[in-house]
């Protein structure tokens, strides 16, 4: 170790060693200090955006809630829902404004306007739980627009989820629709079965409808 016999010569050593190493320390600090300020920074804009996003989705919410008594809101909740697809593309309330769009869109029977927006969701890789729900709906669409082979890959993706039940009486519809009675019938056991075995069991008084209607008509085909 380097050591000093006067107070001259520690100062001098100081000196030397900031003219050698001062520039790049104050340039390190002053980077780290930068991010850790841009950071923060950074944290700031994302809760002010999903602030923001959350008082525009609330707003969304109303509107979509008073459309049962007032149809002028759909213009109202459609804007808001662009608002948020536009202005929040990376938060969640963005998908969740973009599956409002595709409900609208299905609604009017607007089949290729709410598969763009359910795409569009998909495309944002969402969280399991958005997703799961988004290919769902995508199915429903997709069967509902006569394309049953893009249905019935979706559904097969949503085997083993939350939605399995769903999914299955949806596998059961359509092969009802391609005149296929056995198949659509194990499809809507199926979906009972699945239904039954929910942490909160289903009750799906419709499903038991169809599953009577195909077992009578099995018996009077004599199958």
């Amino acid at each position: 170790m380097e050591t000093f016999r006067t107070e001259e010569e520690q100062v001098e050593a100081i000196k030397r060693w900031w003219q050698e190493n001062g520039k790049s320390t104050v340039l390190g600090v002053a980077i780290a200090m930068a991010a850790v300020f841009g950071w923060r920074g950074w944290n700031d804009y994302q809760r002010e955006q999903a602030a923001e996003a959350s008082v525009i989705y609330d707003n969304l919410l109303q509107a979509d809630a008073a459309l049962a008594n007032d149809a002028s809101k759909r213009s109202t909740a459609e804007h808001l829902a662009e608002t948020l697809k536009s202005a929040y593309s990376g938060l969640d309330y963005a998908q969740y404004a973009a599956l409002m769009k595709a409900k609208y869109a299905v609604a009017d029977g607007d089949y290729p306007t709410a598969e763009m927006e359910l795409e569009w969701v998909l495309a944002q890789k969402p969280e399991m739980a958005i997703r799961i729900q988004t290919e769902m709906r995508l199915a429903k669409v997709k069967a509902a627009s006569g394309d049953n082979a893009a249905a019935l890959a979706l559904i097969a993706k949503l085997e083993n989820t939350p939605v399995a039940p769903l999914a299955a009486e949806l596998r059961g519809d359509i092969l009802h629709a391609e005149g296929k009675p056995a198949e659509a019938l194990a499809a809507y056991e199926q979906a009972r079965v699945l239904g039954r075995r929910q942490e909160s069991p289903m009750n799906n008084p419709l499903l038991d409808m169809k599953i009577n209607s195909l077992a009578a008509y099995k018996v009077a085909a004599g199958q």
